[in-house]
C-alpha cells in the first residue's frame, strides 16, 4: 500500500517542479532603482489596495478597504527624486465585509458621501530620499472637495522581470490624516479623528 502513495508524492513533485522554477526567479527583485527602465508606470489596480484604520470607541482599531484605485508614475532612474505620481481612489470601492455598510459609508454625506465628491485624488509634490530605498512622498491629496498636503513614508520594494513577460515596479507606503481637516467629523471624537493609512501599490510600465 506504501508504493502507490509514494508514486503519488513523487508525480505531484514533478508536475508542481515547473511551477517552482518561475517562483524561484522572482524571490530577489532588483531593490537598485536603476534597474526599473524610464518612462511612466500604470498602477496595476489588481494589485494595489489602500486600507484605513482608525480607533472605534478607543476599545479597537477598525480596519477597512478601497481598492479602486488607477493612477500612473512617471519614473526616471537618473533623477528619481523628480519622479511624479497620481492616483484616484473610487470611494464607492469600500470594502468593510459588509454590503449594507459599505453603501453607507460611501455614500452617506456623513462619510464620504460619494455622489457629491466621486473621487479622491493625491498629486505628488515632492520626493525626498532618507535612506536605501526609503524616502518620503509628499502631495496634495483631496478628499470630500477639501485639499491638504499629506506626507507618505514610502518604501521601494524592488523591480522585477516575470517569468509570463510583464514588468513590475511595487512600493508601499503609511501616513496619517486628520479626516476633520477635510470636512469629515461625523463621531468624531468617539471614532478617532486620526486616519491610519496603508498603501500597497504595483506598477507596469504603460503600453
Amino acid at each position: 500500500m506504501a508504493r502507490p502513495f509514494a508514486y503519488a508524492i513523487l508525480a505531484g513533485a514533478l508536475l508542481a517542479a515547473p511551477l517552482a522554477a518561475p517562483v524561484a526567479a522572482l524571490a530577489q527583485p532588483a531593490t537598485d532603482p536603476a534597474a526599473a527602465p524610464a518612462g511612466t508606470w500604470a498602477l496595476d489596480k489588481r494589485h494595489a489596495s489602500l486600507t484605513l484604520r482608525v480607533k472605534h470607541f478607543g476599545t479597537s482599531n477598525y480596519t477597512f478597504r478601497l481598492s479602486g484605485l488607477d493612477g500612473s508614475y512617471a519614473y526616471d532612474p537618473a533623477k528619481p527624486l523628480d519622479s511624479k505620481v497620481s492616483i484616484t481612489v473610487d470611494p464607492k470601492s469600500v470594502d468593510t465585509g459588509l454590503p449594507n455598510f459599505n453603501k453607507e459609508i460611501s455614500d452617506d454625506p456623513k462619510f464620504f458621501d460619494s455622489a457629491k465628491y466621486p473621487t479622491i485624488t493625491f498629486v505628488s509634490t515632492k520626493i525626498e530620499q532618507t535612506s536605501a530605498g526609503k524616502g518620503k512622498l509628499t502631495g496634495d491629496l483631496t478628499f470630500r472637495g477639501v485639499t491638504k498636503p499629506v506626507t507618505l513614508d514610502v518604501t521601494y520594494n524592488g523591480f522585477a522581470k516575470t517569468p509570463f513577460g510583464s514588468q513590475i515596479m511595487g512600493f508601499s507606503a503609511t501616513g496619517k490624516i486628520k479626516r476633520s481637516e477635510f470636512g469629515f467629523t461625523h463621531l468624531v471624537p468617539m471614532v478617532s479623528d486620526d486616519v491610519d493609512l496603508a498603501i500597497e501599490a504595483e506598477f507596469n510600465p504603460k503600453k
